[in-house]
């Protein structure tokens, strides 16, 4: 198998929670040898969110930080900083989603790393940005939603402002961590020099809404909430079978609008004036709703979908994601579920890399790490003899999986 694209780099993991550890998790994905740093007193937070655990384990957790290895540190203590600093001097890479200062207290922010090791990319992403009004604010993934707009232009029209699903803004930060990071890594191989990256979840999702941005920035108001609905695009919404199902309907060109038309054999809607261009059916919108809706009406689920395939029409049933994780036959075509086995939990079902490489593959090496797995195999590797682990052990700067600690320490040498 062809060598991973970020084999040979080591990756300093500081995130918790979902932004930051998803990013690291997909760079781990891909070769890099990310090393999860976690406070000494419980871990990542997600270790101890959620309802739903599997042997003591967070689903959250095990979700979220596959191929990782874990480091247990107390950064509060000098004895801790000072491991973390050596640690640095021989990373490619840190990344942190503290709040912003937090690094600078600790005493292991850019600057000071820099100091040590110029080739450092230092990746810090916060919920607002390094600076500014709201920087020192605290936020999540919802509050940036509420913040940036997302929130207000989803839900039904005369119904209250929505929270997305999933969470967005993380992932998109997550995604926007990963690429700042490989080009920062280009730009190093060609120059020598390493940077500092301010990522935001507010940054990576108000441009998430593009083109959102250019249609309210010249209308100067808000869009509004169109429920499922588009803005611009008519028909582009849910709309409902015979029995009931919801699917999505996608006509966001003329092309696929005269094709719904044939799909549904109503050829006299394609030369209806009020219908006969989006503008038009946008002026129009219930009217094109209306007549819609009662064709829809008298076919199944089923039938619509054969129709709309056979015309070349843009639509989707709405599943829920349980049966697009489990019975969806392109989901399973594409590996998008993959299983691990942890020691503790057993064997752990979760979403595969998201991007299929014909030449290197993603590798799926080991599941998310117990807090403290490879404290002393990582110090081993930074030259520490067995003293000085047993020494920072009783000072409680750092330990392993205490069930464990005995054999890990023998394996120091």
């Amino acid at each position: 198998m062809n060598k991973l694209p970020l084999s040979g780099y080591r990756v300093l993991d500081l995130t918790a929670v979902t932004a930051g550890p998803v990013g690291t998790m997909m760079l781990a994905d891909i070769g890099a040898d990310v090393v999860k740093v976690e406070e000494y007193a419980g871990g990542d937070l997600s270790r101890n969110m959620g309802t739903l655990y599997v042997a003591g384990e967070s689903s959250n957790f095990l979700s979220q930080n596959r191929n990782k290895r874990s480091v247990r540190l107390d950064l509060k203590k000098p004895e801790g900083n000072a491991v973390f600093l050596k640690m640095a001097e021989q990373a490619d890479v840190i990344v942190e989603n503290f709040r912003p200062g937090v690094v600078n207290r600790l005493g292991i922010d850019y600057d000071t790393v820099r100091a040590r090791n110029p080739r450092i990319v230092y990746a810090s992403i916060s919920a607002y940005g390094q600076t500014g009004p709201y920087a020192h604010l605290p936020a999540n993934d919802p509050c940036i939603q509420a913040l940036t707009g997302l929130m207000a232009m989803t839900g039904e029209a005369d119904g209250e402002p929505v929270r997305v699903g999933s969470p967005a803004p993380d992932f998109n930060a997550a995604a926007l961590m990963c690429f700042s990071v490989c080009a920062a890594l280009l730009h190093r191989e060609r120059t020598g020099e390493g940077q500092r990256l301010d990522l935001s979840l507010m940054g990576g999702t108000i441009i998430s809404m593009l083109p959102r941005d250019g249609e309210t920035l010249r209308l100067k108001r808000p869009l509004g909430r169109f429920g499922s609905g588009h803005p611009a695009f008519v028909p582009y919404r849910n709309y409902k079978s015979k029995e009931g199902s919801y699917f999505f309907l996608s006509c966001f060109t003329e092309k696929f609008w005269t094709s719904l038309c044939d799909a549904i054999e109503r050829p006299d809607l394609k030369s209806d004036a009020r219908f006969l261009n989006n503008v038009n059916r946008n002026k129009n919108r219930a009217l094109v709703d209306g007549e819609l809706e009662a064709i829809f009406s008298r076919f199944t689920l089923a039938e619509l979908m054969a129709r709309f395939e056979k015309h070349n029409v843009p639509a989707a049933p709405v599943q829920d994601l349980y049966t697009a994780l489990t019975s969806d036959p392109q989901v399973a075509h594409n590996k998008t579920v993959i299983s691990l086995e942890h020691p503790t939990a057993g064997t752990v079902e979760m979403i595969a890399h998201p991007v299929n490489y014909h030449k290197t593959p993603a590798q799926y090496r080991a599941p998310a790490p117990r807090l403290g797995e490879h404290t002393f195999e990582v110090l081993q590797e930074l030259s520490f003899d067995r003293a000085e682990i047993e020494r920072l052990e009783k000072l409680g700067v750092l330990a392993g999986i205490e069930t464990e600690d005995n054999q890990k320490r023998a394996a120091v040498k």
